[in-house]
């Protein structure tokens, strides 16, 4: 089961080669799709969303695996805080009969990565 966690959130960590803190950030997605991943499904998801982080901001990256009957949506956006080596991606999975959807920014690094990031955070009113 460990190893299927870590294969599925392949996407996630390879993206997270910036460091084993930010790792630790992903934790949460245990028990979301992802972790119920065959390793053939992960392989199909990291494509899409090496597609969505790349691809035009609006359009939706579908990638399904018929074999497992697990499947998935990508879809990038522009960033809210409107720097152009960012982009959200609203990602939706279904893996099991578990389904788990959310938005999350990705910036990419001078090493060509695209680690998950927070937004920053907003300056508390004086």
């Amino acid at each position: 089961m460990r190893k299927n966690i870590l294969t599925a959130l392949g996407f996630a960590l390879v993206l997270l080669a910036s460091g084993p803190s930010q790792a630790a950030n992903m934790g949460f997605m245990a028990d979301q799709a992802m972790s119920r991943f065959t390793d053939q499904d992960a392989e199909l998801f990291n494509q899409a969303a090496g597609k969505a982080l790349m691809g035009k901001e609006g359009t939706e990256i579908k990638w399904s695996n018929p074999a497992t009957g697990a499947f998935g949506t990508l879809t990038p956006y522009p960033d809210p805080e409107k720097n152009a080596d960012c982009r959200v991606i609203h990602m939706v999975n279904i893996a099991e009969n578990v389904k788990s959807a959310g938005y999350y920014r990705f910036c990419k690094s001078a090493d060509g990565t695209w680690p998950p990031v927070m937004p920053p955070r907003k300056s508390p009113a004086k």
